[in-house]
C-alpha cells in the first residue's frame, strides 16, 4: 500500500532559526532517494518555500499558499493555481474600509505579483518588508482598485491580533473562502490570509495523492493551518512544539522541530 507523508515546514521541518538542520536534510535525502513519497504543505510563497528546502530533492508537487498553489519543486514552476471567482466582490465589500496592511497576490500569465496599497503600514509589515526587500514580486500600487487586478488567489494581512480580530470576525463568514488566522512564529504579530475555498491544505493532499497513486497519507505539522490535513489524514503526527489543539487531534506527538522530530519520525518508520 503506497503512503503519501506530508509536512508542514514552519515550525515543523524548520528549526527556530528558520533553517532545516543538516540532519535532517541528510536523513530526507536518503529516504527520497529510495523512493518514500514524500512532499511538504506550506503557507509560504513558492520562492521563499523553495529557497527553504533547496538542498532536498523533493520531486513530488508541493502545496504552497496553504493549498491554494500546487508547484513542481524542480522546475520551480507553478502547476495548478486556485484564483478567486465571484466571492472576491463580497471579500471587496468586506475590505471596503479595512485599513490594515497587506498584499494581495496575483497573477497576470504566468507572473506572480503581490500587490500592496502605499500608505498603509505598521511595524510588523514594515518588518515583513525589510525582510523581503529583494522580492521583485512586490509591487506598491496606489489605489484600492489596484489591488484587485490580474487573478487574485490570496490575500494576506498583518496586525496585532486587537487590531486584526474584528476583520477575521468579519470576513470568515464570507462563503467561498479559507481563512487562517494566526500568530507569525517568529513576531508578536498576527496573520490573517485568505484563499478561495477549494484551496486547502487538506484538499490538496488529496490531489498530490491522486496524482501519485497513494492509498494512506500521513501528515506532520504544529498549528492551526495544519488542522484540516490532521482531519484528511490517515495519521497525523504534531510536534512536540505543536499548539495544544493540533495535539489533541494527533495520531501521536514527535519530537520537536529543534530536534530535527519528522526527519527522525520517517528514518524509524518511512
Amino acid at each position: 500500500m503506497k503512503t503519501l507523508y506530508v509536512t508542514d515546514l514552519d515550525g515543523t521541518l524548520m528549526r527556530d532559526d528558520k533553517t532545516i538542520s543538516n540532519e535532517s536534510a541528510d536523513i530526507l535525502n536518503r529516504l527520497l532517494a529510495r523512493g518514500v513519497l514524500l512532499t511538504y504543505a506550506t503557507a509560504r510563497s513558492l520562492s521563499s518555500a523553495s529557497r527553504i528546502t533547496g538542498n532536498i530533492s523533493f520531486d513530488l508537487p508541493v502545496i504552497i499558499r496553504n493549498g491554494t498553489i500546487l508547484a513542481n519543486p524542480r522546475s520551480r514552476k507553478e502547476i495548478e493555481i486556485s484564483v478567486f471567482g465571484e466571492e472576491l466582490q463580497d471579500i471587496r465589500r468586506v475590505l471596503e474600509d479595512n485599513a490594515i496592511p497587506g498584499f494581495a497576490t496575483a497573477y497576470f500569465g504566468s507572473d506572480e505579483v503581490k500587490l500592496c496599497l502605499a500608505g498603509r503600514m505598521n511595524e510588523g509589515f514594515e518588518d515583513y518588508l525589510q525582510n523581503h526587500s529583494t522580492d521583485r514580486r512586490i509591487q506598491m500600487v496606489d489605489t484600492v482598485d489596484q489591488l484587485y487586478q490580474g487573478k487574485t488567489c490570496y490575500f494576506t494581512f498583518i496586525a496585532p491580533k486587537n487590531e486584526l480580530q474584528p476583520l477575521y470576525e468579519r470576513v470568515k463568514h464570507i462563503e467561498g473562502i479559507s481563512c487562517v488566522f494566526q500568530q507569525d512564529k517568529y513576531r508578536p504579530e498576527y496573520w490573517l490570509e485568505l484563499c478561495p475555498g477549494n484551496a486547502t491544505k487538506a484538499t490538496a493532499i488529496q490531489r498530490v495523492k491522486q496524482l501519485c497513486g497513494c492509498q494512506r497519507v500521513i501528515v506532520f505539522g504544529d498549528s492551526v493551518n495544519d488542522i484540516p490535513m490532521f482531519h484528511m489524514a490517515d495519521e497525523a503526527y504534531a510536534t512536540k512544539n505543536a499548539i495544544d489543539q493540533l495535539k489533541e487531534i494527533a495520531t501521536g506527538i514527535i519530537e520537536s522541530n529543534n530536534a530535527d522530530g519528522v526527519a527522525r519520525w520517517l528514518e524509524a518508520h518511512a
